[in-house]
């Protein structure tokens, strides 16, 4: 069984303090062919006083923990007064008890509140030997209280799976209506929803830098379809593409300000590269007919990318390298969007079947190709950091929706942002 080690992380929000377990258990190998879910306890979290805060803190944590699709979350009515009534401390805690009710992971926190700051403390234990997995100590504003329940939900799915969850991450999208549509960033859950973007025009294909400081993204607020590069950290235009034709299709290389995209002009496209630091723009690949939808292997190696170059679209990589290029889909008429891992082992895309249009998977070399989706037009796919995730829109009932699930298509939900028609919806890293 695989082992990790636990390291201590310094946020600007938080001041922690963390038991190092070293050589603690991996729960849950969430990447093999199968898993079975855990069973985690959560009882209200302890204050001085009662009141609602705590019950929000609780319940979001219910909701993150839930959401990750590894986890099942005991129902409050499974937890009796006694459960409840419990300390936090381990002396203080009988385990059999919560064992005997099906419980194998217990999380217990207290919360205290003095000036307007709020402190969570959060320990995480085994139930069978009573071995404690996690304790932490989170330190924030009482108004910003939703984003340390967050990362106390990642830090136990980073416990019991080896990697962090997606609770605390951020996506930008398109929402709008067929003649409008602007730019947005929100937390995942729904909250903080800031418009980027306010031209009265169409602005599409957002994405951001792994660094999280550049987005970029086409528009057409001059009148026709430029390509964009923002500074989020500076609220400044740093770069536009004005040439000629249609520029779509962004997306960045990993641990770099170096961005892809493409650009139709009459017969040719060319899938041009720039650097953002050094302000040099090259060309990777130009012929006739369609090259878009450029993505990136983790090494910078391989690029993933559409073409018709055999009649109609289909997949490709292109070893960077050496310069060779492979079809990687045969199937239908039809394979778009293809976006690789940030871990390397697969590469998601769109295929058409039948009049719908699906969210599938592959392996880089185009071996094991699943589908995740059933009806409608699901498109836009965009794997998270972490690599188990995939977010992507939904249009099944004249509407687009942003929608999430497993790298194999479990766990799918609805995320909620704007009131318009949501599209290519990406991961903010």
């Amino acid at each position: 069984m695989k082992r990790i080690k636990f390291i201590g992380m310094i946020l600007s929000m938080c001041l922690f303090f963390i038991v190092s377990l070293a050589d603690a258990k991996v729960y849950l190998d969430v990447f093999g062919k199968s898993y079975k879910k855990i069973t985690i306890g959560v009882p209200p979290f302890k204050v001085e006083k009662p009141d609602r805060l705590r019950m929000d803190m609780t319940e979001l944590l219910h909701k993150d923990l839930d959401f990750s699709g590894f986890l099942i979350v005991a129902p409050p009515s499974l937890i009796d007064k006694e459960l409840t009534d419990e300390g936090i401390e381990k002396q203080e805690i009988k385990f059999n008890n919560w064992r005997s009710i099906g419980i194998e992971l217990l999380c217990k926190a207290k919360v205290l509140e003095k000036d307007g700051e709020l402190t969570l403390e959060a320990f995480l234990y085994d139930t069978f030997d009573g071995s404690l997995m996690l304790a932490k100590r989170y330190r924030t504003q009482t108004g910003e209280w939703r984003k340390v329940v967050h990362r106390l939900a990642d830090d136990i799915l980073l416990t019991i799976t080896g990697e962090k969850g997606i609770n605390s991450n951020k996506v930008v999208f398109a929402s709008g209506s067929r003649s409008r549509k602007d730019i947005y960033m929100a937390d995942i859950d729904g909250q903080n929803v800031k418009r980027l973007t306010n031209y009265r025009s169409i602005c599409l294909s957002p994405s951001v830098s792994s660094n999280g400081k550049y987005l970029s993204y086409t528009s057409y607020k001059e009148g026709r379809p430029n390509l964009y590069v923002f500074d989020l950290e500076n609220n400044r235009e740093i770069f536009v593409d004005r040439e000629e034709g249609m520029k779509v299709g962004t997306s960045w290389m990993a641990n770099k300000a170096i961005l892809a995209y493409s650009h139709t002009s009459g017969r040719y496209s060319t899938i041009y590269t720039f650097d953002v630091d050094r302000k040099d723009k090259r060309s990777l690949l130009r012929n006739e007919g369609i090259y878009t939808s450029p993505s990136f292997s983790p090494d910078g190696t391989k690029m993933v990318f559409v073409s018709d170059m055999y009649g109609t679209p289909q997949i490709f990589v292109r070893d960077l390298v050496s310069g060779d290029t492979k079809r990687l889909t045969y199937s239908g008429s039809y394979n778009s969007s293809p976006n690789f891992s940030p871990k390397g082992d697969l590469i998601v895309f769109v295929a058409k079947f039948e009049g719908s249009f699906e969210i599938c998977t592959m392996n880089p070399d185009g071996s094991n190709q699943r589908v995740l989706t059933s009806g409608g037009i699901n498109d836009s796919p965009h794997l998270s950091p972490c690599g188990r995730y995939i977010i992507y829109s939904s249009n099944k009932g004249g509407k687009s929706t942003i929608n999430v699930m497993l790298f194999n298509g479990e766990n799918k939900r609805v995320l909620r942002f704007t009131d318009g028609d949501e599209v290519q919806p990406r991961f903010v890293p």
